[in-house]
């Protein structure tokens, strides 16, 4: 089934209208790459107001609130994956923010898989989640002068051995 078949009315309307009061966000959650549970960032590629608890006199932040976290706002784009049979889907994000900061962080802190989950909700309503896919790591990053790109890709668990163990008399000295 496609997760098409599984969106809001509004939501269906906000992607294929040429003109809509509705606009789709993207909500971008990173983890900390020790820590799974533990969020590192929330970022979102569109923004509904300004974020008063981080706007300082000289910075005004403007993001989503959504379900009690506040979603920074950052120009990006994303690659969905294309729904496949076979295979792990792949996507392509690219952020359009090119700091020293953002430098120094991927490569201190990329240096293993990083769990990621992107969400899509309305402007109208961004506390209702309109979809979900979880399961992404950042596998690999590269940097230039305009962009970062991160390449955000599933465990393939059929790459995976099974059994891990060979069938000997010393593992299993029942079967013998």
């Amino acid at each position: 089934m496609s997760r098409l078949s599984r969106l809001s009315p509004e939501a269906i309307r906000a992607m294929f209208s040429s003109e809509s009061d509705e606009t789709l966000i993207m909500l971008l959650t990173i983890y900390n790459p020790a820590n799974e549970t533990q969020v590192v960032f929330r970022f979102a590629d569109n923004y509904t107001q300004r974020i008063t608890s981080l706007t300082t006199d000289e910075e005004v932040i403007y993001g989503v609130p959504s379900r009690g976290q506040n979603y920074v706002f950052l120009p990006m784009e994303v690659s969905l994956p294309a729904e496949q049979d076979t295979g792990v889907g792949t996507c392509r994000l690219t952020l359009q923010y090119v700091t020293r900061e953002a430098i120094e962080l991927i490569r201190t802190e990329l240096t293993k898989p990083t769990k990621v989950q992107l969400e899509l909700v309305l402007s109208s309503s961004p506390n209702t989640v309109e979809a979900i896919f979880p399961g992404f790591y950042i596998t690999s990053a590269t940097y230039n002068a305009d962009s970062i790109n991160f390449d955000l890709t599933m465990i393939n668990l059929a790459r995976e051995p099974f059994p891990c163990y060979n069938f000997i008399p010393s593992y299993f000295p029942g079967l013998f």
